[in-house]
């Protein structure tokens, strides 16, 4: 395993008139001693060697970064600081950054921080900041800028939270999508979303953090992206499922704001993207929401009684995406809703007649935050079974262009906030996922923070990454022929064909008479 970034002690001898060897020749005949070869010293360094290496004896620590073929020295420093020495690794999320401060010589992570991406502020959805973004030259500036903002909050953050001066870090890596990235790399943004989709850059490399007016004296380094649509956050993944390295075919779904699906195993790769995601986070409904305190996380419902729970324990003042798999499951499970997602008012007193519809109530005014009743609507209803239809028809086109069974896939693993918070049997009941034998999934927390954590502590995955963004054939659903037309068939819970859910209609038919 060779490293990303190393801190090397040297012991020098000072500059003698018998030997007047520069400070930088110096420095770079130890490195070549010890095998570190092609060094490039920046000018910033080389503006620190004088009169930092004398006033330390030439006693100094140099922290190197592995780019490609050469090493950048990014700081020298006094003494021996061998022992401090830390990286970050960040999830460049559309609605969230998260960034993980990690300890480089154990690879332990010592902090993380999060915080909801400044770009939201300039619209919600990815496609309404791509249209901002190409109205006025200056938004573009006005994008960069609250990214990079939020980039700093974070390391204030975690400096506050360790003690550790994070902003001095080496290296840091960076994994999003590919919008993402050209939001942060000041690029147009358009290229990523129109025809013939082609993204000014997939791979951008390695920058300053200075490059992209950041705060930050380090190296930054960007995974690549496949395509326009699945970016460097699902090569990111990759990393972490290792997926290209199972003999038998496996999957990966990555469910954000956007839904991202790999099928493949050693021998080819394939993938294609979605706006999959919104919906299922809790975006959807009058009373939807993300998973915050007072949202309704979890439901069951037990004949004509309905019992949930809500994130801190609060008075419920919405619901949240784990919150509406659960009540749509429980909901066809107690014959509350039909295959058609209908709503039954004779089920429960709990179905009511509001606002020109029936809705499901799932907290009354009694008690709920705001004193007026919380429900979910025939509106909602069939709003979220178009959402949950374009995620499975992603599934089944992608497995049927592979030549792949779902019951031929020896594991499926599952990303994101979606399931990382949700109950995976109430999203197989409703029709998100195929109904597999629940041993083969596995549900992951954030993969795309978890790879480049990965990539971080080990450079010999850098030609992973590479090898993955360049092989991965990517499949845009639009060009399928009958796309909507299985999306129809697919709008129904969990299916209108239910014997691809066996255990389903198992469970359905379990009771004294078949609901539905």
């Amino acid at each position: 395993m060779e490293k990303f970034s190393e801190k090397v002690y040297l012991s020098l001898k000072m500059p003698t008139e018998d030997n007047p060897v520069s400070d930088e020749k110096r420095i770079r005949m130890a490195l070549d001693a010890l095998g570190y070869q092609n060094i490039s010293l920046p000018l910033l360094v080389l503006r620190k060697l004088h009169p930092l290496c004398r006033i330390a004896d030439f006693d100094i620590t140099v922290t190197l970064v592995h780019r490609d073929r050469e090493w950048i020295v990014t700081d020298v420093e006094a003494g021996d600081t061998r022992q401090h020495h830390y990286g970050l690794a960040v999830d460049y999320g559309s609605t969230t950054i998260v960034i993980q401060l990690v300890d480089l010589n154990s690879g332990a992570v010592v902090g993380e921080e999060q915080v909801v991406n400044g770009q939201v502020a300039y619209g919600t959805d990815i496609l309404t900041r791509i249209t901002f973004s190409t109205e006025d030259a200056a938004h573009a500036d006005d994008l960069q800028r609250v990214t990079v903002s939020s980039f700093e909050e974070l390391l204030d953050r975690l400096t506050e939270s360790t003690g550790i001066e994070v902003r001095k870090c080496p290296l840091m890596i960076v994994s999003g999508n590919t919008t993402m990235i050209h939001f942060l790399l000041k690029l147009d943004a358009w290229t990523v979303f129109a025809s013939p989709y082609a993204p000014v850059t997939s791979d951008p490399g390695f920058f300053w953090g200075r490059e992209l007016a950041m705060d930050f004296e380090g190296l930054v380094y960007i995974i690549p992206a496949a395509s326009n649509y699945v970016g460097g956050d699902i090569v990111s993944g990759l990393l972490v499922t290792d997926l290209h390295k199972q003999k038998a075919p496996g999957m990966f779904f990555d469910i954000g704001t956007n839904g991202e699906l790999v099928i493949g195993n050693r021998e080819w790769i394939i993938a294609g993207a979605g706006a999959a995601g919104p919906a299922l986070e809790g975006y959807i409904s009058r009373f939807g929401m993300r998973a915050a305190e007072g949202a309704v996380d979890s439901v069951r419902i037990d004949g004509e009684n309905l019992f949930y729970t809500t994130i801190g324990n609060k008075k419920p003042v919405g619901i949240c995406g784990s919150g509406i798999i659960d009540l749509l499951a429980q909901m066809r499970l107690n014959g509350w809703i039909n295959i058609a997602g209908e709503l039954n008012p004779q089920a429960s007193p709990r179905i009511r007649y509001l606002d020109g519809e029936y809705a499901a109530v799932y907290a009354t005014a009694e008690e709920s935050a705001f004193g007026e009743p919380l429900y979910f609507s025939q509106t909602d209803i069939m709003q979220y079974l178009d959402t949950k239809a374009a995620a499975y028809t992603m599934v089944e086109c992608l497995l049927e262009t592979a030549g792949v069974a779902g019951e031929d896939l020896a594991h499926c693993w599952l990303s994101g906030a979606f399931p990382a918070h949700s109950d995976l049997e109430s999203a197989i009941t409703i029709g998100i996922f195929p109904d597999l034998p629940r041993e083969k999934y596995t549900v992951l927390r954030n993969t795309s923070l978890e790879g480049a954590r990965r990539l971080l502590l080990d450079y010999d995955r850098l030609a992973e990454v590479r090898m993955l963004a360049e092989n991965i054939y990517c499949v845009q659903f639009a060009s399928i022929p009958d796309f909507l037309v299985r999306m129809q068939a697919a709008k129904f819970i969990p299916h209108t064909d239910m014997f691809r859910y066996p255990r389903i209609l198992e469970r359905l038919h379990g009771d004294a008479q078949i609901r539905g």
